[in-house]
């Protein structure tokens, strides 16, 4: 099947339940696409550890920044080519995402990355009225390909959510990982907001509060 004959099959797709339904191969040259025709590629985990650890070597400490920075860059640029598709495919070529229902919006985008491998997802807008998201992530694709080492990991999927949730909300946002895998969680947990709650946040992380505690003292 040829990309041309890809993207034309995916008008008045709208979810993706197998693989099959959202992956296009080219068998001659081993390229992968997507529906929408964006380029991918298959890692392994030994990858996932290398890609990290290699980085970590190159910059040490600034390593986690640099990854949530091309988290960001990646959240901006699929949610530019996400809100293009709900425009065409449910707001009839004129209605923007940010006129939709946020929940439905948002299970949209994610439900894709978790055919991708990004693991699956759990949204608490609730947390919006006091001016945060939470965001809690099970089976990361990068926490589960590290060890447990007592620190968060998913620098990449905060920049991620940093990134996707400032294009919604048409403001500057930042993100946290406040509970990850890689310290012994079941889930990894992150949360969205203004600086200053970010911040909050991270004080609290290094403090050693639990997320429990830092997303209650984040409330009052």
């Amino acid at each position: 099947m040829s990309i041309d004959t890809a993207i034309g099959g995916y008008a008045g797709y709208h979810n993706y339940y197998v693989p099959d339904e959202f992956f296009r191969s080219n068998p001659k040259t081993g390229e992968i696409f997507l529906r929408d025709g964006q380029r991918a590629a298959k890692v392994t985990e030994a990858f996932m550890v290398g890609l990290h650890l290699g980085i970590e070597e190159e910059v040490g400490a600034s390593s986690g920044l640099l990854m949530y920075r091309c988290g960001i860059a990646w959240g901006l640029e699929d949610m530019k080519r996400f809100a293009a598709r709900m425009r065409q495919e449910f707001g009839g070529g004129k209605r923007e995402i940010w006129q939709m229902n946020p929940k439905f919006v948002w299970e949209c985008w994610w439900w894709p990355l978790t055919i991708m491998g990004f693991g699956a997802w759990r949204l608490d807008l609730e947390f919006k009225k006091r001016d945060f998201t939470v965001i809690e992530i099970r089976n990361s694709a990068v926490a589960q390909s590290m060890q447990i080492v007592g620190k968060p990991v998913c620098h990449m999927y905060a920049g991620l959510f940093a990134g996707a949730f400032s294009f919604f909300h048409r403001t500057d946002l930042q993100s946290i990982e406040v509970q990850c895998y890689s310290m012994g969680s079941d889930v990894c947990k992150f949360l969205v907001g203004e600086e200053k709650k970010v911040n909050a946040a991270e004080f609290w992380r290094s403090e050693g509060a639990s997320a429990k505690e830092i997303l209650e003292k984040i409330e009052d």
